[in-house]
């Protein structure tokens, strides 16, 4: 009886905090989207200039053409792993695939926790919260200090480094997602692997937003399939 009401106690709280979350995160993702206009409009209105929508249709619909699917899918893929509050905070200060989802899968591995828990959700609200302070105050030092981290960071020897950076962290990480549940992940895997070696790897990195959406769902499929012969307990 304890036990239970315990639980039903901490389902109460969680339950609060989702709401909370939802409710706060909507409200400043909706106040960052606002701002993001602001000088647009602040210009117009000091200086007096017309905005050209025809203008601004062309050039809206060059960004959707260039980052839409990008926009739809990553929703999708980051929000099972990084939990109600961290998605909020991570899809407003943005770089969430190259910072924010690394950050959180490192910090759950390290504190022992799963994605899609309540303690994942609480890890992984703080993980994204600190990478978003330290990624701030870097960008202000690298602004600060530009001309004299620019001529190190562009030498022969340490760019090569440099650019290799994204894929050797995300190499580092598939092989953390992959040693967590090898029975899901080696399908797609798998997958990707042959359709990279057929294809080519150029290919294969200009079609990377279709190829995980196609990798995403071959996941799904295919933990449904282990599910039903009962491979997979959950």
């Amino acid at each position: 009886m304890g036990k239970n009401q315990e639980n039903a106690s901490e389902g109460s709280i969680f339950s609060a905090y989702d709401n909370k979350v939802h409710y706060y995160g909507r409200v400043t993702m909706a106040l960052a989207l606002a701002t993001m206009f602001l000088p647009v409009l602040g210009v117009a209105l000091r200086y007096q200039v017309a905005i050209d929508w025809a203008e601004v249709a062309v050039a809206t619909g060059g960004i959707l053409a260039a980052f839409g699917l990008n926009g739809l899918v990553e929703p999708f893929t980051f929000a099972p792993v990084l939990g109600a509050g961290a998605t909020y905070m991570a899809f407003t200060t943005g770089n969430v695939g190259q910072m924010k989802v690394p950050c959180v899968v490192n910090s759950q591995g390290i504190m022992g926790v799963e994605a899609g828990t309540k303690e994942g959700d609480v890890v992984a609200t703080l993980a994204v919260g600190v990478s978003t302070l330290v990624s701030t105050i870097m960008v202000a030092l690298a602004m600060v200090f530009v001309t004299i981290i620019y001529p190190v960071l562009s030498h022969p020897v340490i760019a090569p480094g440099i650019n290799n950076v994204m894929a050797a962290l995300f190499g580092a990480l598939g092989v953390m997602i992959f040693m967590k549940d090898p029975k899901v992940a080696s399908v797609p895997y798998l997958v990707g692997a042959v359709i990279a070696a057929v294809m080519g790897v150029g290919w294969f990195n200009a079609q990377a937003l279709w190829m995980m959406l196609l990798l995403i769902v071959i996941a799904v499929v295919w933990a449904y399939q282990l599910f039903k012969k009962g491979a997979l307990k959950k």
